[in-house]
């Protein structure tokens, strides 16, 4: 008898743990396609709950303020765009920039939505300080691809962090470029980014 209850109870908590992960990406998702198509300014949490089908005190509940929507929104879509592989060292940074290539394709939403919010992280604090945070994290992604490439030709890894810094900035330019002007060749752009970044000399990194 006592199995028997335990057993009648035990599918809900199952059920109850699964929906709100469902419910969080529906807001996500639905959030992600109301600020890509109207933009920061023009979207309110509102519009949000209804695209996603939820009471707008849902949102709130998962999210306690637009700006803590949206930058769950953008480090939603920036997990999915995968850009960096399982390879290492210059293996690694020439797969990397075809992903990226690829991605400036076929994700203009995300990068659109990106550039967006660098524009209102200008004005609004707490956006501000989740652009700055991502900023990092992607650089310190293209810093240990640098590390690997400067390592796997037995040279000094110093200047592996300015090196990020400027592809970094590249890639953040070719992104506005892309959104833009309909006449820029992005694959071109990327392709020369790619031979500048792995052909950089630094005095003092060459073998004698």
């Amino acid at each position: 008898m006592t199995n028997q209850c335990w057993l009648s109870v035990q599918p809900r908590p199952r059920r109850a743990s699964k929906m709100p992960a469902d419910t969080r990406d529906k807001i996500l998702q639905a959030a992600f396609t109301r600020l890509s198509s109207q933009g920061y300014e023009n979207t309110s949490i509102k519009e949000i709950a209804e695209e996603a089908g939820v009471a707008q005190g849902l949102v709130h509940y998962y999210f306690k303020s637009k700006q803590q929507l949206v930058l769950a929104v953008l480090m939603d879509v920036c997990a999915k765009l995968e850009i960096y592989g399982p390879e290492l060292g210059e293996a690694g940074a020439l797969a990397a920039f075809e992903n990226f290539k690829s991605v400036l394709r076929t994700r203009r939403d995300a990068h659109n939505l990106y550039v967006e919010l660098i524009g209102v992280g200008l004005h609004d604090r707490e956006v501000g300080t989740g652009i700055r945070d991502d900023i990092r994290r992607h650089r310190g992604e293209v810093e240990d691809i640098a590390r690997q490439v400067l390592a796997q030709r037995e040279v000094d890894p110093g200047p592996a962090r300015a090196i990020a810094s400027v592809v970094w900035g590249a890639i953040l330019g070719i992104i506005v470029q892309s959104l833009v002007d309909e006449q820029f060749n992005s694959d071109e752009a990327v392709d020369a980014l790619a031979a500048m970044a792995l052909s950089a000399v630094y005095p003092g990194t060459q073998s004698a």
